[in-house]
């Protein structure tokens, strides 16, 4: 019985990963005889050729489809249900007939249903994160060690369920380590992304003071820069990845401000679980500059003196928006500009 439930919860966490190729796999190892003796017996309903052959169909297209930037994250999309619903059918199966209590049946299906959403989940982040990479070719290397970790942990599995499921579980708690990260990140994506085609363009950047703020957010600059302090501008914008600022979390909406009475600094203020935080950037010494990206306009503040390095992302229709910023903060720092260059969209 501990066999079979490791089995169960292990064929779960593939399944989230690459629910056809696991089922052909496991169908082809009942066939040819390549599982211990004493599983092969709760396993038989999954040998019948009908099953062998619509699951071999669906992950050669799935082979395909998964190569292909951007089709694998919708395809990703679709399978958001079915493959922990296809982890639940196979629990079942695999189940029927064993001796258990009946109220043991459905929290093991409960369990492997949610074993298999986090490994879904986490493998989607994955690859949204990686379509928004400029090349093609990390996808295709991403869905071949895919395949491979599949079907080498399915037929380790098969013929040792007891390490085979810990392995799978070693991943499990790998995935659940990353998976509140890749969340924040994957929403940050779908954000820029669903800005970049139907978002509209901000109005044009005036430097008229004051900017009107929320009344936690005129708090949160008072508390900072003191109860007179007046924002110059405050403009909504998501934090990247940064070093040197402790307590700079990445991929949280925000507000980007800068005070009227002091020109050397500016303020993110957000949120972290529930809470608003504030956080002074001081801007002497620091290089100011625009990156472009597929997904967002960036501004980029880097000071290599102490290695502070900031990424604030904009949507791309706000591009425009974020080069006046940025002319701004240069003549707030008094620093000479050169007549602005104009700016290229990235292709789609």
């Amino acid at each position: 019985m501990l066999s079979l439930l490791c089995l169960i919860l292990g064929l779960a966490f593939l399944s989230g990963i690459n629910l056809y190729l696991a089922t052909f796999l496991l169908s082809l190892s009942l066939r040819q005889g390549w599982i211990h003796p004493d599983l092969a017996p709760a396993l038989a309903p999954l040998a019948h050729p009908a099953l062998l052959g619509t699951a071999l169909l669906l992950f050669l297209i799935e082979f395909i489809l998964d190569k292909i930037p951007w089709f694998d994250s919708l395809w990703d999309a679709l399978h958001t249900l079915v493959r922990p619903v296809g982890a639940t059918a196979l629990a079942l199966i695999i189940l029927d007939g064993a001796p258990l209590s009946p109220y043991a049946t459905p929290w093991i299906a409960a369990a492997a249903f949610l074993v298999a959403l986090a490994a879904h989940l986490t493998k989607s982040g994955i690859r949204l994160l990686l379509n928004a990479s400029p090349e093609p070719f990390t996808n295709s290397l991403a869905s071949l060690a895919e395949d491979a970790a599949v079907a080498t942990l399915l037929l380790w599995l098969l013929r040792a369920p007891v390490t085979g499921a810990a392995a799978c579980f070693a991943l499990l708690l790998a995935t659940w380590y990353f998976l509140p990260r890749l969340l924040r990140l994957i929403f940050a994506n779908l954000l820029l992304l669903w800005k970049k085609y139907f978002g509209t363009a901000p109005a044009p950047f005036k430097a008229t003071p004051p900017a009107v703020l929320a009344p936690g957010e005129a708090s949160q600059l008072a508390a900072l820069f003191g109860p007179s302090s007046s924002p110059a501008w405050a403009v909504p914008c998501l934090s990247g990845s940064s070093q040197g600022l402790p307590g700079l979390l990445p991929h949280r909406c925000g507000t980007l401000l800068a005070p009227q009475d002091h020109p050397g600094s500016l303020c993110f203020l957000f949120r972290h679980r529930f809470r608003p935080r504030s956080l002074r950037i001081s801007l002497a010494g620091a290089q100011l500059r625009q990156e472009n990206t597929f997904l967002s306009a960036n501004l980029i503040i880097q000071r290599p003196e102490d290695r502070l390095l900031l990424t604030f992302r904009f949507p791309l229709p706000a591009s425009d928006l974020l080069a006046a910023l940025l002319r701004d903060l240069q003549a707030r720092l008094g620093r000479d500009l050169p007549p602005a260059p104009r700016l290229q969209q990235p292709p789609p």
